[in-house]
């Protein structure tokens, strides 16, 4: 299981060539981070969102018209079901978003990434959308195309 030690030990052995004695998280934040890969990352942690016709997406997925007309050909493959095109769409694979950096991290570490970054996202669309209800879970790889993911979706309260 992920904890705070294992990351230390990775953040060690990343710089190791420095004197990282009795470093904690903090130390190295101090003394390898940075304010703007900091600003960079927050909008991972606490991401935009957008509405389209009652459904919410990841900012990022719907940029432009051809993104449109995904979302508007998966409307239409589902019969025009809200909650199932949002699923379809809002399925984010950890290793998408770091592409060609994916290989630094382990699949134990995707998950704790994972983990951490779907209490965040929960928190974040409650703060946005204080009247809807959502369910965002993190998907392990038996559940998806061998890639830790977050799935996130309104839930449909008149199937309870």
């Amino acid at each position: 299981m992920m904890n705070d030690e294992h990351l230390i030990d990775r953040l060690k052995e990343k710089y190791k060539d420095h004197d990282t004695t009795n470093f904690n998280v903090f130390d190295f934040l101090h003394a390898f981070g940075s304010g703007f890969e900091a600003l960079f990352y927050s909008m991972l942690f606490w991401p935009e969102f957008i509405e389209i016709d009652d459904m919410i997406f990841l900012k990022g997925t719907i940029e432009n018209d051809e993104d449109r007309q995904r979302l508007t050909d998966t409307f239409e493959k589902y019969g025009k079901d809200r909650f199932a095109t949002e699923k379809d769409f809002n399925c984010i694979e950890i290793s998408y978003l770091f592409g060609p950096r994916t290989a630094e991290s382990t699949e134990e570490e995707d998950l704790w990434l994972a983990e951490r970054l779907v209490e965040m996202w929960r928190c974040r669309l409650q703060v946005l959308y204080p009247k809807r209800n959502f369910v965002v879970n993190v998907l392990d790889p038996r559940e998806t195309n061998n890639e830790v993911a977050i799935l996130f979706f309104q839930k449909d309260d008149t199937k309870d």
